[in-house]
């Protein structure tokens, strides 16, 4: 759930031009002659990327530059009314592609 969340809210919205009129650098570039579908491309892109580097983050568990005994962080799934199921949340930098509506697996991304 959380990963298509993430496709809905963070990377599928880079897939309307109307995205790019609150970015400024991003009108620059269209102006200068840029095609607006791969200025888009690039911003999904850069998003994809940072939700890859996010739940990459969340997969580990702990900041690999934490010392000993510093706490970490474990993510669970809940039911409906909030209460642990018992399954751990984990492996979704491996799942993020299988998410995309798409279909594509975030190949569209990479053309």
């Amino acid at each position: 759930m959380v990963l298509r969340a993430l496709w809905r809210e963070v990377i599928s919205p880079w897939m309307d031009a109307s995205a790019l009129s609150d970015v400024a650098a991003a009108q620059r570039l269209i102006d200068a002659g840029a095609d607006p579908h791969d200025v888009l491309l690039v911003a999904r892109a850069g998003a994809y990327e940072a939700v890859v580097a996010a739940v990459c983050v969340l997969d580990e568990g702990r900041d690999p530059d934490a010392r000993e005994g510093d706490p970490g962080w474990h993510l669970i799934e809940t039911d409906a009314d909030c209460n642990p199921t018992g399954r751990e949340v984990g492996g979704l930098h491996e799942s993020l592609g299988e998410t995309d509506r798409s279909g594509d697996e975030d190949a569209d991304l990479w053309q």
